[in-house]
């Protein structure tokens, strides 16, 4: 059997823009557990209050889903993961050349070795269950990656994992280290984290396991350090395709790729493998032909398996320059979720039913001076991608409008000329107060309600 343990909720806070606010954690680890994972990895206590906060909260919402959290090879970093509530604690700690001049100037090997015993050994004394990583792994002398793990392994260690740290085995490699690995430490459970800075963290991953590797390490959208890891829906669809670990809840893959991607500020793109919006869409005459009379002509798997569908529709712009210009019209609010009609006139510049495939969608309200603005007409709301608000007030120099902003807990009063940005996943909201002017909304995406993220467990 195969075990898939997430680590989107700890490799994805070191990626470039993956920074997880504890709500988000919560719900993103929601939506692995229900997904199937069979471990979620989280964070690193130690760091500060606030990360300690954020993995004690993930514990509880995972349940009965085990969750490791990080620790370096000492004993206060240990202490702190007891104290957050995870199950597994993941030891590391570098052993090569390169390791030891750059963190650990002047220790020698025996002296690493005695630190690994002492942290495992201290880690087993508070209860917690002992995944041991050698940073690093694939640039290690096998000799002294083995000798390290069979410390480990002595001194309690239940798991130990390989990993490629900068990505940088082949595939026929990473198998090779892995069945040199199974027999020195036989009975012990082996687990691969593999970087994607080459392009073969899923190929690596694949040889990993049909060399006898245990468990694959994976985040949502191979969200990680530098070009991320092993991919997690592409993983899940393989294994499911192999029929070595079948899909638990393949439906909930677009979904999460979409929550983590809204939270992280970057979404995957569009030949994402599984999730990506067009790889189950099919352009060419030949092709379209054949999918008509038989989707498996051109399709390695049942897109519904992953909670996507196949489509024969032609994409892309308008080709004639004349079609891109639009003729705003004026529209209700009341035609948006969370939206009731507003001040003024709406007028709608432009979106995907204006121009096709624009994939932007901006709209300009004129809104009169009033005696009474009302309580608003817009509701708190999610976008999966990033907008603006801009205030433009009637008086010179664009002042003169009044409004507040709320953005995620906090509501500000905003004076025109101003101009909000808001980042994809975050709460937001506003309600005009005085004066008058032109309020304009300008949202990354070409449709309005389908760029709404829903709360999640609404789909349950």
């Amino acid at each position: 059997m195969t075990y898939i343990i997430d680590s989107t909720l700890r490799e994805g806070t070191q990626s470039a823009h993956g920074r997880f606010t504890l709500e988000q954690s919560v719900d993103i680890a929601t939506l692995l557990v229900r997904s199937g994972v069979d471990a979620i990895e989280c964070g690193h206590p130690s760091i500060d209050p606030q990360e300690m906060l954020r993995v004690a909260a993930v514990v509880e919402a995972a349940g009965d889903v085990p969750v490791l959290a990080h620790a370096r090879a000492h004993v206060d970093d240990i202490d702190a993961v007891a104290k957050s509530g995870a199950a597994w604690v993941g030891v590391f700690l570098g052993v090569n050349e390169i390791s030891r001049r750059s963190r650990l100037p002047g220790r020698s090997v025996e002296d690493l070795h005695l630190r690994i015993e002492e942290s495992v050994t201290h880690a087993r004394r508070l209860g917690l269950r002992v995944r041991f990583t050698v940073e690093d792994s694939s640039r290690t002398p096998v000799e002294d990656l083995i000798a390290a793990y069979q410390v480990a392994v002595a001194a309690g260690a239940e798991r130990i994992c390989f990993a490629d740290t900068v990505g940088v085995l082949e595939p026929h490699e990473v198998r090779d280290r892995i069945e040199q690995l199974r027999t020195a430490c036989p009975g012990t459970d082996i687990e691969v984290h593999l970087h994607d800075d080459r392009g073969l963290a899923l190929a690596g991953t694949l040889a990993a396991l049909d060399a006898g590797a245990d468990w694959a390490s994976t985040s949502v959208n191979g969200l990680g350090e530098r070009a991320g890891i092993t991919d997690y829906a592409a993983l899940a669809a393989n294994l499911d395709f192999r029929g070595t670990r079948p899909l638990a809840a393949g439906e909930l893959l677009p979904e999460l790729s979409r929550l983590v991607g809204a939270y992280s500020r970057s979404m995957p793109d569009h030949r994402r493998p599984v999730v990506g919006r067009d790889v189950f869409h099919h352009v060419a005459k030949l092709h379209v032909a054949a999918v008509e009379r038989d989707p498996a002509s051109y399709e390695w798997m049942d897109p519904a398996r992953v909670g996507r569908t196949g489509t024969t529709r032609r994409a892309g712009l308008p080709e004639r320059p004349e079609q891109w210009i639009n003729d705003p019209q004026i529209i209700s609010a009341a035609e948006l979720r969370h939206h009731r009609k507003g001040p003024g006139d709406r007028f709608v510049v432009v979106d995907n039913r204006f121009v096709p495939g624009a994939d932007q969608y901006c709209i300009a309200r004129r809104i009169p001076l009033m005696d009474d603005y009302g309580a608003g007409h817009v509701d708190t709301h999610v976008h999966h991608c990033d907008s603006l608000f801009v205030f433009l007030g009637e008086e010179e120099a664009y002042r003169g409008l009044s409004v507040e902003v709320t953005l995620g807990d906090r509501t500000f009063p905003v004076q025109s000329p101003a101009g909000v940005f808001i980042p994809a996943g975050v709460p937001h909201g506003y309600r005009v107060v005085g004066g008058a002017g032109t309020y304009i909304n300008h949202v990354l995406a070409g449709d309005y309600n389908s760029s709404l993220l829903d709360p999640v467990g609404s789909h349950q």
